[in-house]
């Protein structure tokens, strides 16, 4: 089940294979603009994803584990809500 596309952000879209950005202007309408490669924040998400995966796998501490899990987890949900 698809989600409805989020206004003001970026959305991929699986049926059409692309980027979508939806801006509503002040009468109410909505301006559709689209892309196929990734916006800036997918793609600043996605490398702090891999830094934050990168310390995970050397530390030793499991508390430190778990806070790092937490918040990858929290970057990994910022990531999937840009899918439609």
């Amino acid at each position: 089940m698809s989600r409805k596309l989020t206004p003001n952000r970026w959305n991929w879209s699986q049926k059409d294979e692309k980027w979508i950005f939806i801006q509503q202007n002040d009468d109410g309408k909505e301006l559709y603009y689209y892309r196929l490669d990734p916006p800036k924040e997918f793609i600043e998400l996605t490398m702090e994803l891999k830094e934050l995966n990168d310390v995970l796998i050397i530390t030793k501490n499991p508390e430190e584990n778990a806070k790092l899990f937490n918040e990858m987890m929290k970057i990994s949900k910022r990531l999937q809500n840009m899918k439609i």
